[in-house]
C-alpha cells in the first residue's frame, strides 16, 4: 500500500500553507539479484536533481466537459515505476545511480483547484530555486500554467515554453474561470513572460482538433505552430530526437516542456481524457523525453491527462517510461557537462 505523510512549508510568494501528501513508490516485492530498477533510486522528499511531484485533480478538466479521472494518474504511475527501468541501460549505455531522484509526493487535494495553482506554482518555483528539475504529473493539463509560474518566479535569463499537445489549449476563460483548455491562454497573456519576451511553441497540434481563431491567437503574438504533419515530415529527415533538440536550442536559456499525453495517438495510450486515432508513437514521446531530460536548458517537465479510470496498465507504463527516458537523459546530461569541463 501507498504509505502517506503529511510534508509542510510557507510559499514565499502566496499567504497560504502547503501540505504535501508523501507518497512512496511501492517497492517490488522480491528485487532481482543483479537487476536493480528505478524505483530502488527514488527517494522521499525534495533533495534530488530530478524531483517527481504530483497534481492529483481533474476538476480543470470537468470543466471544460472531459472525461474525469486524471485526477489518480500520479498515484497510479507509482504502482508501477518500482519494477520498470534499469538503473544501467545497457543498450543506451547509461546509468542512472549518478543522479539523484525523488518523490515529493502530491499537492494536497483537499482544496479548490485556484488554490492548489498558487501551491503548485510555490512548490515548482522552490524546487527550481533549490537546483532541482521538476517533473509533474497531472492532472489535468490547467496545471500547466501553475508550472509556468513557477519558472517565471525563478527563471534567470530568457525563456522558452514547448506545449507538446493535440489541442492548443488557449481558450480564453469563461466567466473568469480558469480549465483544462486555458493555461496557454494565461501564459501567452501573462505581463512577466510578455515582458521577457518569452518563445512558445504548439508542438504536434491537430489541425482537426484546433480552431483556426486560437491558431490566429498564436501567430497574432508571434508565436509557433508545428502541426503533427510538419512534425512527420521533419521526422522522415532527420529523426524525431533532433528535430526536438534542434527546436529546444533555438528557445533560451530556461525551458519548460509540457507534455499533453493526449498528442500520443490512442493505439499507444489509449489512457487519456481526450484521445485521438492519430497522434505521435509511443517511440517519439519516449525519444523526446530523453532529449528534454538531455537539453541543458531545461529546468521543468510536466505530463498532463494520464487517465487510468479509462485504461491505466498500458498507458500508466508508457507514462513511467516517459520518466525514465528523462531521467536517462538527465544521466546523459550530467555526463556531457562533466566531459565538457574536463
Amino acid at each position: 500500500m501507498i504509505k502517506q505523510a503529511l510534508y509542510s512549508y510557507m510559499p514565499n510568494r502566496a499567504n497560504l500553507s502547503l501540505a504535501v501528501h508523501i507518497c512512496s513508490i511501492q517497492q517490488r516485492k522480491m528485487p532481482k539479484p543483479g537487476d536493480p530498477r528505478l524505483g530502488e533510486l527514488i527517494q522521499q522528499g525534495s533533495a534530488g536533481r530530478l524531483v517527481l511531484l504530483g497534481f492529483p485533480f481533474d476538476e480543470g478538466v470537468r470543466r471544460n466537459g472531459g472525461r474525469l479521472g486524471s485526477k489518480d494518474g500520479p498515484d497510479s504511475v507509482r504502482k508501477y515505476i518500482s519494477g520498470m527501468g534499469t538503473l544501467i541501460n545497457p543498450e543506451l549505455n547509461v546509468n542512472l545511480n549518478t543522479i539523484s531522484i525523488s518523490d515529493a509526493g502530491n499537492i494536497r487535494s483537499d482544496i479548490k483547484l485556484e488554490d492548489a495553482h498558487q501551491l503548485l506554482s510555490s512548490k515548482v518555483a522552490e524546487l527550481i530555486g533549490a537546483g532541482s528539475i521538476p517533473f509533474v504529473i497531472g492532472g489535468g493539463n490547467d496545471q500547466s500554467y501553475a508550472n509556468a509560474r513557477g519558472l517565471i518566479l525563478q527563471r534567470s535569463k530568457s525563456i522558452g515554453v514547448v506545449n507538446i499537445d493535440a489541442h492548443f489549449d488557449v481558450r480564453p476563460l469563461e466567466h473568469g474561470t480558469v480549465h483544462s483548455g486555458t493555461p496557454f491562454y494565461q501564459l501567452l497573456r501573462d505581463p512577466e513572460f510578455i515582458n521577457a519576451a518569452g518563445k512558445f511553441v504548439e508542438f504536434a497540434a491537430q489541425g482537426s482538433q484546433c480552431s483556426a481563431e486560437h491558431a490566429e491567437f498564436i501567430r497574432q503574438r508571434n508565436h509557433r505552430i508545428m502541426w503533427l504533419s510538419e512534425v512527420k515530415s521533419a521526422k522522415k529527415q532527420a529523426g524525431m530526437q533532433t528535430v526536438f533538440k534542434n527546436l529546444l536550442d533555438s528557445l533560451g536559456d530556461d525551458l519548460f516542456v509540457s507534455f499533453d499525453l493526449d498528442a500520443v495517438r490512442g493505439a499507444d495510450a489509449p489512457g487519456v481524457s481526450c484521445s485521438s486515432c492519430i497522434g505521435l508513437s509511443a517511440q517519439d514521446a519516449l525519444d523526446i523525453c530523453f532529449v528534454a531530460g538531455r537539453h541543458p536548458n531545461v529546468r521543468l517537465f510536466d505530463l498532463s491527462e494520464f487517465n487510468p479510470a479509462i485504461e491505466e496498465y498500458r498507458t500508466g507504463r508508457l507514462v513511467v517510461m516517459m520518466f525514465y527516458h528523462f531521467a536517462l537523459g538527465l544521466a546523459q546530461r550530467e555526463l556531457d557537462l562533466k566531459q565538457a569541463s574536463a
